[in-house]
């Protein structure tokens, strides 16, 4: 695996380092990039306005932000991330050279580093390259979080083609984005394209035990940053609370665990619901707080996408409570798994039903969700990479139950991201 020496990240959780494998052999590149703080500031100030929420502002920039904002995209396209590329990949060539690397996993976002996938395969033109969306680039992330200019768009196109182009395999996580990425390079074979969706780790909820929280209140936790685009904002949610019956209203308490971003804080602040914000901690502790909450929450309104959050959430065994269009890849992944409902996230009485069933269930008492186990333990890691391996053609079927099993590494001999 390769990663930098030095990323920078708006959280830290050290634990996490200690689930890597000791058989995993870690390189480093060292990283020139700026201050997480500085980086931000810096990138904000150069993106085509957008906002959301009850007190989103837009402005038009003037032509020396305008000017800047060319600049500072063209230089660091397509993210901040840009200034690894070159270290990351002369590390890479030595690392392919000494160990005799055969494949290589590109993971993004962020999505610079497809330029190092691209560059390795021209030099080692034997190489196995899979790139790896996370999120799809062009069909989702550039529409709904990113806010580009023209011409980004334009050379994210030409870029993630290139890497398209380039790959023996094209993964990721949803079927729907799989579908999409086979609708926009219709020459490529449709088996190049395959689905790795997310998943949870089994050992991480080894020792979890439910239990229901103290107090009458119904208790709902989101476990995740707490954004205020249009993907993940929790107004809707909120706004939906707000405005039920008083007696109704009172008897539910909602916890966030995780950043709050600065432009999300007024959401939080300001409604009348009962919140407690946990604030950022370790993964393993945030897991250790869902032990005690009657149901969690998730939000993510694109139809295609998965939240990562959603599967540790299945791993929890929660009911989970869903602000995501009807029909889509979460609402359908729910209903397979039987692990909760969903609701529409722009139809606040569809929101407050939901709320108000999952308030009925909890008081009658007994299970409120029968989830399907097998189908919930596809999403495991192991289970995921085992099938990733067979999609990808690395392994024969004998090592097959190794990976499933989580006593084989990845089948590729070497990973590159960031982060």
């Amino acid at each position: 695996m390769l990663s930098p020496t030095n990323p920078a990240l708006r959280d830290y959780d050290p634990e996490l380092c200690k689930l890597v494998p000791s058989n995993i052999v870690v390189h480093r590149a060292w990283n020139p990039e700026l201050p997480i703080s500085l980086r931000d500031r810096i990138w904000k100030t150069t993106a085509r306005p957008a906002a959301h929420g009850r007190e989103a502002t837009i402005s038009k920039p003037g032509a020396v932000r305008k000017s800047f904002r060319w600049l500072a995209q063209h230089i660091l396209f397509p993210d901040p991330q840009a200034t690894w590329v070159p270290l990351a990949f002369r590390k890479a060539c030595s690392i392919v050279d000494r160990e005799a690397i055969d494949s290589v996993v590109v993971n993004v976002p962020p999505f610079s580093i497809l330029k190092v996938g691209i560059a390795l395969k021209r030099k080692f033109p034997h190489l196995k390259l899979i790139c790896d969306f996370r999120d799809d680039w062009v069909g989702y992330y550039l529409k709904q979080i990113d806010h580009p200019s023209g011409e980004k768009i334009r050379r994210a196109q030409e870029l993630e083609a290139e890497a398209v182009d380039v790959s023996s395999y094209v993964s990721t996580v949803t079927e729907q984005w799989v579908n999409q990425m086979r609708s926009r390079y219709p020459r490529q074979p449709a088996s190049k394209f395959i689905c790795t969706p997310n998943g949870y780790d089994p050992e991480m909820f080894r020792d979890f035990s439910s239990r229901s929280p103290a107090g009458e209140k119904m208790v709902v936790t989101y476990f995740g940053t707490v954004h205020n685009n249009r993907i993940y904002s929790p107004d809707n949610y909120l706004d939906a609370i707000e405005t039920l019956p008083d007696e109704l209203r009172t008897q539910i308490e909602t916890r966030f665990i995780g950043r709050v971003v600065r432009d999300a804080e007024p959401s939080l602040r300001r409604t009348r619901t009962t919140v407690h914000r946990l604030g950022f901690m370790p993964k393993l502790q945030g897991i250790r707080y869902l032990q005690e909450t009657d149901f969690v929450l998730l939000i993510a309104t694109d139809p295609g996408s998965h939240a990562g959050k959603l599967f540790d959430y299945l791993g929890s065994g929660k009911p989970i409570l869903a602000l995501s269009p009807p029909g889509g890849e979460i609402d359908r992944l729910l209903q397979r798994t039987r692990s909760g409902w969903c609701a529409d996230p722009w139809d606040k009485k569809a929101i407050q039903q939901m709320i108000v069933f999952a308030y009925q269930r909890l008081k009658q008492g007994g299970g409120i969700i029968h989830p399907d186990d097998d189908a919930v333990q596809t999403y495991a890691w192991p289970n995921v990479f085992a099938n990733f391996a067979i999609a990808a053609g690395f392994s024969p079927a004998a090592n097959i139950n190794k990976l499933r099993s989580g006593n084989s590494t990845n089948a590729a001999k070497a990973r590159v991201t960031q982060g």
